[in-house]
């Protein structure tokens, strides 16, 4: 526990720093660099016995050792062109492809947790206006997932959203095909995605937050008709998914109440940001998506590829108070943050600690 607490306390200091004490573009990017370093060294130096698929994704690691070339291929070619069930096949390409230059399980990590990382990092120095609380947010609600347990969703998020976000936006379609498709193969529940892309530039009126409220409530109300379906082909069958953060329910109705304050605040963080269209489409997705755990839990694999968002809104929002009273607004927010953290019965050790 202690490991997570220092990392939380690095990123508080440093962006005292480098972001609050006669703040730069340059020091914001050395910030962003500095953070995601620390997190690297968390993720990819990581016990196999720290995150809770980090042993079972060690043996097939292993096993893909083993496995003769003409079969991974044969797998990704047939997934991909003669409909063959077969499980993400891409990731187990890239492990294939990785394992020509080394065999070591924890160059593996390390490997995804610079890919990961390092897009969320650039991701948060391009959108986020306060990256402390970025970074804050990101190791207190989604570190557990991504940097300890998941291997080939953490890859597939990595292209389709931090990529993919900055490229729907732009209106960058090959681009977004492109990362799509990467992403798809490595896991095919990053095909949700795809739904941002159709409405990312849409602007925010008054008839479409009507629908948007119509569609939530339909949702809502719909939602135990909806999952099974979507659930099984997307592979989230499972009645129940643990997550960090004591309970699928409390977090839901966390994001919920952030999702709701967000929309009204929309005129003033409007005036702020000239992205809002695209962050406000992000956020209706992400309440959308949380209206579906409430009916199964396994809908939390999903809400995933949407809710990071609030990495970025959280700041907006902080922003949006007068700012002489803008400090009691960033303690407010870390603090909860914190306390939220500790929560937590959480163990840490790097890898050469037996």
């Amino acid at each position: 526990m202690i490991v997570y607490i220092i990392n939380i306390a690095l990123i508080l200091i440093w962006g005292l720093v480098l972001l609050h004490i006669n703040p730069t573009d340059q020091k914001k990017k050395w910030y962003c660099t500095i953070v995601a370093f620390q997190w690297i060294v968390l993720s990819g130096l990581r016990h196999a016995t720290v995150g809770n698929d980090t042993r079972q994704y060690e043996i097939h690691f292993r096993n893909g050792i083993e496995t003769p070339w003409e079969e991974v291929w044969s797998n990704f070619w047939n997934y991909l062109f003669n409909g063959l069930d077969v499980k993400d096949p891409g990731y187990f390409l890239l492990q294939k492809i990785f394992q020509v230059f080394s065999t070591n399980y924890q160059l593996w990590l390390i490997f995804i947790a610079i890919v990961f990382i390092g897009l969320m990092a650039r991701w948060v120095y391009k959108y986020s206006s306060m990256p402390d609380i970025s970074f804050v947010i990101y190791s207190v609600l989604f570190f557990m997932f991504y940097s300890l347990t998941g291997h080939r969703q953490t890859l597939a998020t990595a292209l389709i959203y931090f990529l993919g976000y900055e490229y729907a936006k732009n209106k960058k379609f090959v681009k977004f095909a492109i990362v799509a498709f990467l992403a798809f193969v490595l896991h095919k529940s990053s095909i949700v995605f795809i739904i941002y892309l159709l409405i990312a530039n849409i602007n925010i009126t008054l008839p479409y937050v009507a629908v948007m409220a119509a569609s939530s409530a339909a949702i809502a109300i719909l939602g135990k008709q909806l999952y099974g379906p979507i659930a099984l082909f997307l592979g989230f069958d499972e009645s129940q998914i643990d997550y960090a953060g004591g309970g699928a329910e409390t977090y839901a109705t966390i994001l919920t109440l952030l999702c709701i304050v967000s929309f009204c605040l929309y005129p003033y963080i409007s005036k702020r940001r000239r992205d809002a269209k695209n962050l406000y489409n992000m956020i209706f997705l992400t309440l959308v998506s949380t209206l579906l755990v409430y009916q199964n839990q396994s809908f939390m694999r999903i809400q995933q590829y949407y809710s990071m968002i609030i990495m970025i809104i959280i700041p907006e929002i902080v922003n949006t108070i007068e700012k002489k009273y803008r400090f009691i607004g960033y303690l407010a927010v870390v603090g909860f943050l914190v306390l939220y953290f500790l929560r937590y019965d959480m163990t840490y050790k790097f890898f050469f600690m037996e």
